[in-house]
């Protein structure tokens, strides 16, 4: 379990929700164009919508987890979320503090691998989170 991708997609979700939506319309609209079968767009919009079902799922779960976190922690787990990079090349004690609630929020978390198709819907729409 990548407890990064699995934080990003926490504080990201809402903006993927908006991504998915647009998936939506826009296979609607394409539908319109003729230019492949109804079926074919109607499988589209149920796939993105039983998958928008999973994410839920496991953003309820992770909603839990994070429930048990103070403001602070929060707010580190939310910062390391929206890092590019890794961090190695932070200070010393900024590294450590991330590492601690990192580590704990990965310990509570343990139970996330049930939730295993939502975390490979999140591999897959990783790209068009924010």
């Amino acid at each position: 379990m990548k407890s990064k991708r699995l934080l990003k997609f926490y504080y990201s979700a809402d903006s993927l929700n908006g991504a998915l939506d647009n998936l939506i319309t826009g296979s609607a609209l394409a539908s319109a164009d003729c230019g492949k079968s109804g079926d074919f767009y109607a499988e589209k919009i149920i796939e993105i919508i039983t998958a928008k079902k999973k994410l839920g799922e496991l953003w309820r779960y992770l909603d839990g987890v994070m429930g048990g976190f103070s403001e602070e922690e929060g707010r580190v787990l939310r910062y390391y979320a929206q890092m590019r990079g890794g961090i190695a090349r932070l200070p010393e004690g900024v590294a450590r503090g991330i590492k601690r609630v990192t580590v704990k929020f990965a310990r509570r978390a343990r139970n996330a691998e049930r939730f295993d198709e939502g975390i490979r819907l999140v591999g897959a729409y990783y790209s068009l989170m924010e």
